[in-house]
């Protein structure tokens, strides 16, 4: 190679260095998984595991049950995903409450003290139920839980097909959450 033949192979190498520092951090999510095992072994909507993914623009929460059902032949059973957006106050900012039968509601709410209040917001979120895979997908926008920096995430499960003995499934323990996630 000549002298400069070796000096535009220099630049263009530079150029491409640039390049891939200049370039813009692909968009991850801060993630966890925590299982919960057969602990309401007595209710089909008993909760397996859960996972959240505090994403870039959105918070997804995955939740997977030992045998959801279309319909009941007794009585319904229903969730609650806890959002805590803020690690100086007491207890979720936000919760989505549900049915997991077919053809069931769902609202997202602000809390405070662990007890909802207000209106149920009309912000960007949505909940799948699929009884295929025994999965619930929920998935709400950052801005709509007031764009936090960290997140953590709560679930209880409450089944009444027999109302003498009303099975509660929360995750891992009674108002327990997740890790805090940081933003993607």
């Amino acid at each position: 190679m000549t002298r400069s033949t070796h000096r535009i192979a220099g630049l263009v190498a530079s150029a491409a260095l640039a390049a891939v520092a200049l370039a813009p951090a692909a968009a991850h999510a801060d993630s966890t998984t925590v299982r919960d095992g057969a602990d309401a072994t007595a209710s089909l909507s008993d909760i397996y595991r859960v996972t959240a993914n505090h994403g870039y623009a959105r918070l997804a929460v995955t939740t997977t049950f030992a045998d959801l059902r279309r319909r009941s032949t007794g009585g319904s059973s229903s969730a609650a995903i806890y959002i805590d957006t803020r690690p100086a106050r007491t207890g979720p900012e936000y919760a989505l409450f549900t049915g997991l039968q077919e053809g069931t509601d769902y609202q997202l709410l602000r809390m405070r003290d662990w007890k909802p209040f207000g209106d149920p917001l009309s912000c960007d979120h949505t909940l799948a139920l699929n009884y295929r895979t025994d999965v619930a997908r929920f998935s709400v926008a950052r801005s709509c839980i007031g764009s936090p920096a960290t997140v953590r995430v709560g679930m209880r499960m409450v089944d009444y097909y027999d109302g003498s003995h009303v099975i509660r499934d929360w995750m891992t323990g009674q108002r327990r959450y997740t890790t805090w996630l940081a933003r993607g």
